[in-house]
């Protein structure tokens, strides 16, 4: 304690956190008695501490209470020096602590107040107080404690906490030095004026600040001596580390701008020119020099002009930019001199186009390494490098973004048709498990290099807690993160995609279902027909089955009596139908809201009758599957390419469709066929133009 300073000063506080730190394999030989020694009596434990009074006399008092009536602190008589070495040895191999987890305001003694965690406040600062001395004592090497003290620089360095609780400090409590001690809270709350000639961070002014706390500490001849030399360590120990971390951050300014340097190539999925790497310096010198920021603040700005630059926002290998100089251009038979039909694409655009096409996002290391050789552009590399690619986890990305187009579910998550109140359990946790199920079907089949067939006829699924209570699954239980696949869905009416309630539910208008979108989704999605919009005069069908006159089948039918809907109605209807054991959110059911029995039997085009999801199946392997594997060979083709498909790209749909058959359908034949096919491994020529 010094008279006139708060016994939270700073430099008071933190030598005795040094205290407490420094003493973790020391043993208290207070704690032993001999047996003719007499009882010890508890103390009286004192009240916990108010704001700004020390906590120690209580945790001392606490530490002797626990004491007091233990038979096992009890010793033979003539034996303590004994005992007492035997406990010193095990405090020293076993220290109270290897590290302190929470640090309350009130440490050590936390009973009363955890504290705020790493919090700017002073009184809080022992969450960034090295307490580590029994690990390098016992446990660490030279190497080891090497490596520590650097992780601790490391921490100072990104985190700033040295010199950010030395500012604070410096304008909110250093000010104590020069104030009443009669003042009490307020002095201690007092801090020092700005200095006009150095930075507050400057050792001149640390320094001066500890030789007006040496006077005060030496003022009254009743202080503990300790308090000088508590000062000095305090402030030294202050202006070492920023010393040490300012240096550190001026040795370690030309590895940020090679970094800088190394993720504009990163963020361009390409190297560098010279001019771009000369530019982007030019750029982060001018604003150290001409704008006057600091180091930090012009990479944060290099960084934000790398991540505005068209070469980030843009895939360049859709435009001319990125065809290779090199690049053999494919002159059309037939034209003048000149007319280029297309250019093959760098190894680095093939390696983005093969990137964004299966995981939809950037190319990695090991791509990127095949580009900058040239292996890419061999066709072979390329499809070893899509089996790989297929493998890996981030094929989620084509299962997510192909998929969710493909089938019109990209934006399920945020799907609000429903009514809560008729439908309580939809809620957002099974709204996401819905469209996480698709998802997941897709995913396997990539990964797995399933047949393209599975994705109609499969009889699994895929299913989390969550959505196996809404099909009556019984895998109900458990977290729901677990997914798992069910193999005998088909139990369930479930298996494949087209019983999936994402589907199901989005093609319902919230209280009734509707035959009618839903066919319309199966024959425009799956099987690619093409079906024109209704004409404005048709009515709406009744928004609610409950307040119907008859089910959703009777009025469907009424609504084809008109001849102007009834050519379309008779392409897609059946399909609807069918799914009619189905409710609005992809429930099985037996009779629809009003209590009356649905009828699942269709009649589809053709005659054909069917009844279910079984029957809808039955009819597309029997009549459409062919219409079914061309959709999926366009739409997956058109996604690749990033365009829409032309009549140019016809000879590439039959050959994809011959080595589906060739190759049982498997998922991978088509993604090898397309990305081994001119139409992926060149670019277009914008100006060509075929002979009329």
């Amino acid at each position: 304690e010094v008279d006139g300073l708060s016994p939270w000063s700073q430099p008071l506080i933190n030598w005795k956190y040094d205290q407490f730190a420094s003493h973790r394999r020391e043993f208290d030989p207070t704690a032993l008695r001999q047996e003719s020694d007499p009882e010890r009596v508890a103390p009286e434990i004192p009240g916990y501490p108010r704001l700004g009074e020390e906590a120690a006399p209580r945790a001392r008092a606490l530490q002797l209470h626990a004491r007091a009536g233990r038979p096992d602190l009890v010793v033979p008589d003539g034996e303590l020096a004994r005992y007492e070495r035997a406990f010193a040895e095990f405090a020293s191999v076993f220290p109270d602590a290897f590290y302190v987890s929470e640090r309350g305001r009130f440490y050590p003694d936390d009973s009363a107040d955890k504290g705020r965690f790493l919090s700017a406040g002073y009184h809080n600062v022992m969450g960034y107080y090295r307490d580590d001395r029994p690990l390098q004592e016992l446990v660490l090497d030279d190497k080891g404690l090497a490596r520590l003290d650097r992780l601790w620089d490391e921490f100072d360095f990104i985190a700033d906490y040295t010199g950010r609780t030395w500012v604070q400090y410096f304008f909110n409590q250093s000010g104590e030095v020069n104030c009443d001690a009669r003042r009490g809270f307020e002095c201690r709350e007092s801090g020092s004026e700005r200095p006009s000639d150095a930075a507050v961070s400057a050792t001149s002014v640390i320094l001066q600040l500890r030789d007006a706390y040496l006077v005060k500490a030496t003022a009254n001849r009743a202080n503990d001596p300790i308090a000088s030399e508590a000062v000095r360590v305090h402030f030294q120990k202050i202006d070492n580390t920023l010393r040490r971390v300012e240096r550190m951050r001026v040795d370690a300014e030309p590895l940020h701008l090679k970094a800088l340097l190394v993720f504009a190539e990163r963020a361009y999925r390409r190297p560098l020119t010279m001019p771009e790497s000369e530019d982007l310096l030019a750029y982060y010198r001018s604003l150290r020099e001409a704008t006057g920021l600091s180091h930090l603040e012009a990479v944060r700005d290099s960084i934000v002009s790398i991540l505005m630059a068209p070469d980030f926002l843009y895939r360049l290998d859709l435009v001319d930019v990125m065809s290779a100089p090199d690049a053999a251009p494919r002159p059309a038979v037939g034209r003048p001199a000149g007319a280029v039909e297309a250019s093959g694409l760098s190894p680095y655009a093939l390696a983005n186009r093969l990137s964004y096409f299966l995981w939809s996002s950037m190319p990695d290391t090991e791509l990127l390494d095949l580009a900058a050789d040239g292996s890419l552009l061999d066709p072979g590399v390329l499809v070893v490098q899509a089996r790989r690619m297929l493998k890996d986890q981030r094929v989620r990305g084509l299962a997510t973004e192909f998929a969710g187009n493909w089938l019109d579910f990209r934006r399920f998550e945020q799907l609000n048709s429903v009514d809560r109140l008729r439908f309580p359990g939809f809620d957002g946790e099974l709204r996401q498990a819905m469209f996480e199920e698709p998802v997941r079907m897709m995913e396997d089949a990539l990964r797995q290099n399933r047949s393209v067939l599975d994705l109609i006829y499969g009889d699994y699924t895929f299913v989390n807690p969550i959505l196996a209570r809404h099909y009556g699954m019984p895998h109900g239980a458990g977290d729901e993160t677990v997914w798992v696949r069910v193999d005998d869905a088909d139990r369930y009416e479930r298996g494949g995609l087209l019983p999936m309630a994402a589907f199901l539910t989005q093609s319902s208008p919230g209280l009734r279902t509707s035959p009618v979108k839903r066919g319309f989704w199966i024959v425009r999605r799956i099987l690619g027909e093409m079906i024109p919009p209704p004409p404005p005069s048709v009515p709406e069908l009744p928004a609610d089955e409950t307040t119907s006159i008859g089910s959703v089948r009777e009025m469907l039918a009424q609504h084809r009596e008109n001849p102007a809907c009834a050519a379309c109605h008779a392409r897609f209807d059946a399909f609807g139908l069918a799914f009619e054991g189905y409710g609005p959110v992809g429930e099985r059911r037996e009779t629809d809201l009003a209590g009356r029995f649905v009828d699942a039997r269709a009649e589809f085009p053709g005659g054909s009758v069917g009844e279910g999801l079984a029957g809808v199946q039955w009819y597309i392997q029997a009549h459409r599957q062919g219409d079914y594997v061309e959709t999926l060979a366009r739409k997956l083709l058109a996604f690749s390419l990033s365009r829409s498909l032309l009549l140019s790209d016809e000879p590439l749909i039959e050959q994809i469709r011959s080595t589906l058959e060739d190759q049982d359908f498997r998922i991978g034949a088509l993604i090898e066929t397309i990305i081994a096919s001119p139409q992926f491994r060149n670019r277009r020529n914008p100006d060509f133009q075929f002979d009329q």
